[in-house]
C-alpha cells in the first residue's frame, strides 16, 4: 500500500514545489528493536539537521586534511560516515558526506555546524574552495519500515538500488536496511502528518550511530563515540587535522571509553547535558555522559551514552540527580554500541 502519493507537475523540479499526500493509516507502533521494520512504513522530519557544503577545485584535496574518513572512497553512489576534529584529536562533528552536483555535503546536526563552519573556514582560505552553511536550502526527511524502499520511490520517483542516489536536488541515501534519509529541497512539500522526532534519535541508538552535539564538542576523540566501528576513520590515508591523536588511541590501544546502549526507565527524559552513575557496592560514581535518549511507546527508555568500555554488562546505572531512574547495559550490546 502506498502512503505517499505523487501529485503531477511539469517542469524542472528544481523550478517546482512537489507535494505528496500521506495516507491517514500513517503511524506503527514505538517499540524498541521495531523501529526499522516499522509497518506501515513511517516517514518523518528530522530537525536540528543540516549541512555544510564544500565546492571548488580543491574540494577533495582540502577535506582530506581536514576529515578522518578517506574521500578517496567517496563516490557518487555512496556516501561517509566521518569526523572533523581539532588540533588534539577532539570532535567538532561527526558527519555523512556525500557528493554534491558541485562538491561535497557534510550532514550533521546544526548545533554542530557553527564551530565546524568556522574550523574549516579559516583552513580553507589557503584552498580554492567555497565553504557554506548550506542547512537552510534542504529539508530532511526519514523513510523507515517494511515497505520503505516502495514509499521512498513514491515520494521521489526514485528506485533506490545504491547506497546513494541522487537526480537533480534530491538526494536519497540508504542508512540502513529499510530506512532512507532524503535530503530535499527546502521547497519540497508534504501534506499530511510527518512522525515525531524519536524514531531518527531511536535509530541512531539502536544502530550505535553516534549523534554528537553542542553539548560535547571538543570532549571526545573519534574512538569513544564508535567512528572506528562504523567506518568512519581510515588509518591508512595520511595526515589530517587531529590525525596523530587519533592514530595513537588505534595502535596503541589506549582508548578505555566507548559508545553504549542503555535501556531502563525514569521519570524525566535524559538530555545531553546529563550524566550517568555507576554502583560500586553500595556507593555511585560518575561513569560517564549520556548523548541522546528516547522514550518508547512502552514507556522504556533508551540512552546512548559514552561509557568505560570494560563496564560489566550486570551493571546498574542511574540518572545524576534523578535516583528512582534504572538502567543497564543492553544484553546483547556489540562491539559498535548496537543490540
Amino acid at each position: 500500500m502506498k502512503l505517499f502519493h505523487a501529485v503531477p507537475i511539469t517542469g524542472n523540479i528544481r523550478e517546482n514545489i512537489s507535494i505528496f499526500a500521506i495516507g491517514e493509516v500513517f503511524v506503527s507502533k514505538f517499540l524498541p528493536d521495531l523501529v526499522q521494520n516499522a509497518s506501515p512504513s513511517t516517514a518523518v522530519e528530522i530537525e536540528g539537521f543540516g549541512l555544510i557544503h564544500v565546492a571548488g577545485p580543491d574540494a577533495d584535496k582540502f577535506l582530506q586534511g581536514q576529515l578522518t574518513c578517506d574521500l578517496n572512497e567517496l563516490k557518487q553512489d555512496n556516501w561517509l560516515f566521518g569526523g572533523h576534529c581539532d588540533a588534539k584529536g577532539k570532535l567538532w562533528s561527526v558527519f555523512r558526506a556525500l557528493r554534491s552536483e558541485h562538491g561535497v555535503y557534510l550532514l550533521q546536526p546544526t548545533s554542530t555546524i557553527a564551530a565546524s563552519l568556522a574550523q574549516l573556514q579559516k583552513f580553507g582560505v589557503f584552498s580554492k574552495v567555497e565553504i557554506t552553511d548550506a542547512s537552510s536550502l534542504h529539508r530532511y526527511i526519514l523513510v523507515l519500515g517494511q515497505d520503505a524502499e516502495e514509499q521512498v520511490s513514491a515520494m521521489t520517483g526514485i528506485e533506490p538500488s545504491q547506497q546513494h542516489e541522487q537526480v537533480q536536488d534530491i538526494h536519497v541515501l540508504q542508512v540502513a536496511e529499510h530506512a532512507y534519509l532524503l535530503v530535499l529541497p527546502a521547497s519540497f512539500k508534504v501534506q499530511g502528518q510527518l512522525n515525531h522526532q524519536s524514531w531518527w534519535q531511536a535509530l541512531h541508538i539502536e544502530q550505535g550511530w553516534p549523534w554528537l552535539g553542542t553539548e560535547h564538542q571538543g570532549e571526545f576523540v573519534p574512538q569513544m563515540v564508535n567512528l572506528d566501528k562504523i567506518g568512519g576513520i581510515n588509518f591508512k590515508k595520511g595526515c589530517y587535522i587531529g590525525q596523530e591523536t587519533v592514530a595513537r588511541m588505534h595502535y596503541k590501544g589506549q582508548n578505555k571509553r566507548r559508545l553504549m546502549r542503555l535501556e531502563g526507565h525514569t521519570d524525566s527524559l535524559p538530555t545531553a547535558s546529563d550524566q550517568l552513575e555507576v554502583q560500586i557496592g553500595e556507593n555511585w560514581r560518575r561513569a560517564g555522559a549520556v548523548i541522546s535518549a528516547v522514550r518508547y511507546d512502552n514507556e522504556v527508555v533508551a540512552i546512548q551514552a559514552v561509557l568505560p568500555d570494560e563496564l560489566e554488562q550486570t551493571a546498574k546505572l542511574r540518572i545524576k540527580g534523578q535516583e528512582s531512574s534504572s538502567f543497564t547495559p543492553c544484553s546483547h550490546t556489540d562491539e559498535n554500541g548496537t543490540k
